[in-house]
């Protein structure tokens, strides 16, 4: 049997912007003994971003929250026109926060932002599954490729 479901009812498409089809070609089956160890896990379908078929998440349980992020160095940074002027004017271990005020100014908040972008991918990609017309795969695709730019930025 088919274990429960929470999604669009499509899972494939061709993403094509002429005659785009759709069709329900994954699922996640079970049998009783899962069901008697795991009564309460369902499957999401999920737009995965660059793939034909949507991403499957078994849900088990609540997965917790994560902590704060750690310091990093991103080397788009470097290309930064005050890059130089921060790192001669200041002391190592003040460069830290200046180097987190260049990345904010030049990205802003980018893990935030490709994370959005990712939503929207999902979401574009969810509505062409379940209405497949040309301007809803036209709409997914300009959303992959704003979110390939800037997820590109975020390595």
């Amino acid at each position: 049997m088919d274990l429960a479901q929470v999604g669009p009812s499509f899972t494939w498409t061709n993403y094509q912007d002429e005659n785009p089809i759709s069709k329900k070609l994954d699922r996640v089956m079970i049998n009783s003994c899962w069901i008697s160890a795991l009564p309460n896990s369902f499957v999401t379908f999920e737009s995965g971003g660059v793939s034909d078929h949507l991403r499957m998440h078994i849900q088990l349980r609540e997965v917790p929250q994560g902590n704060a992020k750690p310091f990093k160095f991103f080397n788009h940074t470097a290309s930064h026109p005050r890059f130089l002027e921060v790192v001669d004017r200041d002391k190592l271990k003040a460069l830290k926060s200046e180097m987190r005020g260049l990345n904010h100014n030049m990205c802003g908040d980018l893990p935030s932002r490709v994370k959005h972008a990712y939503e929207d991918l999902c979401a574009k990609q969810t509505e062409a599954m379940q209405n497949p017309q040309t301007s809803t795969f036209e709409a997914a695709s300009d959303a992959w490729e704003h979110w390939h730019h800037i997820s590109g930025i975020e390595e």
